[in-house]
């Protein structure tokens, strides 16, 4: 793999900025492969490198996960058992209605392409023992029409981690990994669960040179772990209550679908990410023929909503099939890493904890390509071509020739 440049301290440089690590993987078609990786996937108290970073190495993927989400439910779509454009509310066993507009259902299609009105502003996090239908109120609701406007909002997903549950019986993460992972071949779990001890024992942490993303930051200070750092057996899979206790075998599924975190909780190596993506390229049985087209049959997003994580220039079109598309214009300011080059595809974007990472998957070029690093010394500067960062152009940069 090919070295990047390193600061005094050992840690590698992207975008102007200290990361621990970073790494990306480009695959096509042909069987061709181009992979990078540089840095620590765990430190020690005094920053030395304990384990190394390699596109190997299992990591919290953030929002990416999203993407598995939306082919579970495909799949359960193409098996006939949901109905993507039906409400919602009769697979949860529960009534989801936004209450300013009580008379308009919302259906697992909204929801895939946050045009639900769902807002985080109510939050999604809801720990075990208690259920997600008790956390959603008027405040996870936007004053938008269900269907009329775009608004990225993470209980989207926590919700349709509900739906999956209720409809197959099983846990979300067990489900995921029946439904997606295992059928792919692809060595990956929710917050840990199911993977094996070995891939465990392998997985990245998340840094920040600050406690949290409020800061305050310290660039020539230590690096701070924001998750990962303790893993099972030694952490719990799922969010506890204050004083809880780790007991899974108490889940009842269907009634807290956010308890694995479906929104972000995927623990996936570049390797396999890259290889998920270049799965939905196949001609095969796993999705029916119109299910895989629609995955990349992008359409531009309505009028967008106020949510914290809702970016109008990144997030310009989503597709029918439920995946954060890029325009391809090539027009700088907006969701175009390499302007003035065209970037085209579709797959998810992640940004949590510190990491930032990507999956563009382009069926035209029959590329895939997985990037992400797993911390920031400093606020990550903003991009010079896009709403890209600035690490995450230098990534696609690093890409451009597969993209």
């Amino acid at each position: 793999m090919l070295a990047a440049p390193a600061c005094a301290g050992g840690s590698p440089v992207l975008g102007g900025i200290e990361v621990p690590a970073y790494g990306i993987v480009a695959v096509d078609r042909a069987g061709g492969r181009m992979a990078r990786a540089e840095g620590a996937a765990e430190l020690s108290a005094d920053g030395r490198t304990q384990r190394p970073f390699t596109s190997a190495t299992p990591v919290r993927i953030a929002s990416v996960s999203k993407l598995v989400v939306a082919l579970a439910l495909h799949r359960l779509a193409d098996a006939g058992r949901i109905d993507l454009d039906a409400d919602v509310s009769r697979y949860l066993g529960w009534r989801l209605r936004n209450p300013d507009f009580p008379d308009s259902p919302i259906s697992i299609r909204q929801m895939m392409r946050h045009e639900s009105s769902l807002s985080d502003t109510g939050g999604y996090f809801v720990p075990l023992g208690e259920r997600l239908r008790d956390l959603v109120g008027p405040a996870s609701f936007s004053k938008r029409k269900p269907g009329a406007g775009f608004d990225y909002a993470n209980l989207n997903q926590a919700i349709l981690g509900e739906v999956v549950e209720a409809v197959t019986g099983e846990r979300f993460d067990r489900a995921a990994r029946r439904l997606v992972l295992e059928p792919l071949g692809i060595d990956a779990c929710y917050n840990w669960s199911g993977c094996t001890e070995a891939t465990v024992r392998a997985g990245a942490v998340l840094y920040r040179k600050a406690p949290s993303d409020a800061g305050p930051w310290d660039a020539a200070g230590p690096w701070i772990a924001q998750i990962d750092d303790r893993r099972p057996p030694e952490a719990c899979t799922v969010r506890l209550p204050e004083g809880g206790h780790c007991d899974i075998r108490s889940y009842v599924p269907g009634t807290n679908g956010g308890l694995f975190s479906p929104q972000g909780g995927l623990r996936i190596s570049l390797d396999d990410l890259a290889r998920l993506g270049l799965a939905l390229l196949r001609d095969d049985p796993f999705l029916k023929p119109a299910t895989r087209a629609s995955l990349f049959r992008a359409v531009r997003v309505k009028a967008v909503g106020e949510g914290e994580e809702t970016d109008p220039g990144l997030m310009q079109f989503w597709s029918e099939g439920g995946l954060h598309c890029l325009s391809g214009t090539g027009l700088a300011g907006g969701d175009q890493p390499l302007s003035p080059e065209p970037l085209t595809g579709c797959g998810h974007l992640g940004d949590a904890y510190g990491l930032e990472s990507a999956l563009i998957v382009d069926p035209r070029a029959g590329t895939s390509v997985a990037w992400a690093f797993t911390g920031v010394s400093a606020p990550p500067p903003a991009g010079r071509r896009s709403r890209f960062s600035a690490p995450q152009e230098e990534l696609a940069a690093m890409a451009a020739g597969w993209l």
